[in-house]
């Protein structure tokens, strides 16, 4: 594989000069002193249509084009242009997200700190982060707790996935690309009617290959990249009051091991050694069935879901391998039924879902091989309403309450062990916003979010191998502006959150680890960011997020931690872009992406320091074909991640990639 890419201080300088090219000398780049209005963006985040500029969220959107010009092609690329996320990529979709410091360590299935909604299929671990984005209409990136709607698995955030519905226009694109270390990468997406105004399809492909980037150093091979996925969109308008979608897809894995590493077959700088190279063959299969129906003033929908991963991979270790094979199972069904009039709106609703994890996994030894056995299954019920009342033309209060319940069973063959555990919980919010003009909204928010209980099998005699629910209070005030005729959008909001019966690991006295609700904690920050148009051809972009997240009380037989940052927070995030796109068909757009200092453990020992990149897009468009020049970490920055998962992991940062991308629209 090539690692030494020929005139790279050439390449950056045409790189460079294009940009600047491109802004100088395109004769419309002052043609016009008063440019257009910023498009305006509607969202589902309280599951009815709004304004983007009208909810009282904290709340990142990306549409159908943010996505293309950003290069947004999974929903872990969305991290890096969002205030206060962080997603630490393991590789094949596995991530430890981060949303205003409350994190998730990827300890249990048991638990998660954010919600991943697509297309109204919950993701519930935290293998869903490489969703493929194809035939998306937008992403809605929720900020702070928003249980009252979403249930158990939003006490950070959500994101919401939503695909673009197939309609009676014929619309087609065909793309490749191919860039650095062989990347290949084809795709092709295509929808219409297939009988007009009634029934219309939508299908989209996807093949993705790329040379690895960490070599194992006694084989001589490197962890290669390749993946394929599809999907299909059914849709069904029978008459002008009822719909039906059917959207199904799949994504498989052919990989050659991951990007995190253990620490002990690290041989230095993105190499490892080990005698197998390891693989990851696998497969996660998603379907949905969406039914909404107007009855005269209310709106009834039902969606109807389930998932399945059949994880196949082997994970090399210095002293063993382990040959991980694991399936997944989550079933869901959400019944919504809403009411909107000029001065009260409500949804209201009843969620259930079924899951099953199998885990037949083995550690194989020089000399003998120990089996895992293990099956995990629950089933959860919740019922929720959300009202927004307009008390006058100014202010409206809105208010939601949501009661979860679930019951979760874990068994362990190998040990004959069994445990049981139920949550309940009530989620509440309650927030009154003030619509000062159409350009200016400022709200303030009181919610309520937990992470669900779970369990920890493998902890010493003597010690509980369960834990309870995690809760956090958050205390918000926002506000959502625009600016000379909204070419100019500012969002900001500042928030204090108190954690309890944080999930934590504890290290007794008899040595090992087990999981307990023994910690408490606060969050508090801000993000803002921004949104601008200088002239009809000049956007500008900009985010920042600051969390400070400190452990309040924490302490066992290795030490007190009270006082030390919670792990995976860095104290700051930014985003900063501009982008060029003019009539003639030119576009460029450079962008600037960094996180703080970020720590791996709750003794503050281990840390990935502060970095920064930079990425880079320039090309010509036309009504039925694209040409792009493209960069990511143009400047090849190294931003490993050392001393993971309690020291012994290390996730490899992806080095630079440049590429040509290739688009026809028919």
């Amino acid at each position: 594989m090539k690692k030494t890419e020929k005139g790279l201080k050439k390449l950056k300088r045409k790189i460079a000069l294009s940009v600047v090219a491109s802004l100088i000398f395109s004769q419309n780049i002052y043609a016009d002193e008063t440019p257009q209005e910023l498009d305006s963006i509607t969202v589902t985040a309280q599951k009815t249509e709004e304004n983007i500029q009208e909810v009282p969220i904290s709340m990142t959107v990306f549409d159908e084009v943010t996505l293309e010009d950003r290069k947004i092609e999974s929903i872990k690329d969305i991290a890096p242009y969002t205030s206060n996320f962080v997603l630490l990529d393991k590789g094949s979709g596995y991530s430890a997200p981060s949303i205003r410091g409350i994190s998730n360590t990827i300890t249990t299935l048991s638990s998660n700190n954010m919600s991943v909604i697509v297309d109204g299929i919950p993701v519930s671990n935290s293998n869903g982060f490489n969703e493929t984005l194809m035939d998306i209409e937008r992403v809605e990136v929720l900020k702070g707790p928003q249980g009252t709607l979403y249930g158990k698995e939003a006490q950070a955030g959500v994101i919401n996935v939503i695909t673009k519905k197939p309609d009676n226009e014929f619309r087609g694109k065909i793309g490749a690309e191919f860039g650095s270390d062989n990347k290949r990468q084809y795709t092709l997406s295509a929808s219409g009617p297939i009988v007009e105004d009634k029934l219309f399809i939508g299908l989209s492909a996807k093949h993705y290959e790329k040379d690895g980037f960490i070599k194992n150093t006694l084989l001589g091979e490197y962890n290669d990249k390749e993946n394929n996925y599809g999907k299909a969109h059914l849709r069904y308008t029978p008459s002008d009051n009822l719909e039906m979608s059917l959207i199904s897809s799949k994504l498989k894995y052919d990989n050659k091991g991951r990007d995190f590493v253990a620490a002990n077959v690290s041989t230095g700088d993105r190499s490892i050694s080990t005698d197998v190279l390891g693989y990851d063959e696998s497969i996660t299969t998603s379907h949905a069935l969406k039914v909404s129906y107007d009855i005269n003033d209310y709106l009834l929908e039902s969606i109807t879901t389930y998932r399945n991963i059949k994880t196949d991979a082997l994970r090399p270790r210095k002293n063993y391998d382990l040959n991980h094979q694991e399936e997944h199972d989550k079933y869901s069904q959400e019944l919504r039924l809403s009411n909107s009039s000029d001065s009260f709106k409500w949804v209201a609703g009843v969620y259930t879902d079924k899951e099953e994890d199998e885990n037949s996994s083995s550690y194989i030894y020089p000399t003998f091989v120990s089996p895992v056995r293990t099956t995990e299954e629950s089933d959860s019920v919740g019922v929720f309403i959300h009202t927004d009342y307009a008390i006058n033309d100014k202010f409206s209060f809105i208010s939601g309450v949501r009661y979860d319940k679930d019951n979760k069973e874990y068994e362990d063959k190998t040990t004959n062990t069994k445990l049981e555990l139920s949550n309940n919980e009530i989620s509440p919010k309650v927030s009154l916003k003030y619509q000062h003009n159409q350009e200016s909204m400022y709200y303030t928010t009181i919610s309520k979010g937990y992470r669900s209980g779970g369990f920890w099998a493998y902890a010493p005699s003597g010690y509980s191998p369960q834990y309870d629910e995690e809760t956090l209070w958050n205390y918000e005030i926002g506000a959502k502006n625009s600016f000379f005729d909204n070419r100019l959008i500012v969002n900001a909001a500042i928030f204090y959150m108190k954690i309890d019966d944080m999930q934590v690991k504890i290290h007794p006295d008899a040595g090992g680890t087990y999981i307990d609700n023994a910690a408490k904690a606060t969050s508090k920050g801000f993000e803002i960011e921004l949104h601008g148009k200088l002239t009809d051809t000049i956007e500008l972009f900009g985010a920042y997020g600051y969390t400070n997240v400190t452990f309040d009380d924490y302490k066992d037989a290795n030490g007190d931690y009270s006082g030390n940052k919670s792990i995976f927070a860095p104290e700051y995030s930014y985003s900063i872009g501009i982008q060029y796109r003019d009539t003639n068909g030119y576009f460029a757009r450079v962008d600037v992406n960094g996180y703080g200092e970020i720590y791996f453990d709750q003794e503050n020992e281990n840390s990935r320091d502060a970095y920064h990149l930079v990425n880079a897009k320039i090309g010509y468009e036309t009504e039925h074909y694209d040409i792009y020049l493209y960069g990511k970490n143009i400047f090849d920055k190294e931003y490993n991640s050392v001393g993971m998962f309690g020291g012994g992991g290390i996730i490899y940062s992806p080095p630079r990639e440049i590429g040509v991308q290739l688009t026809y629209r028919f």
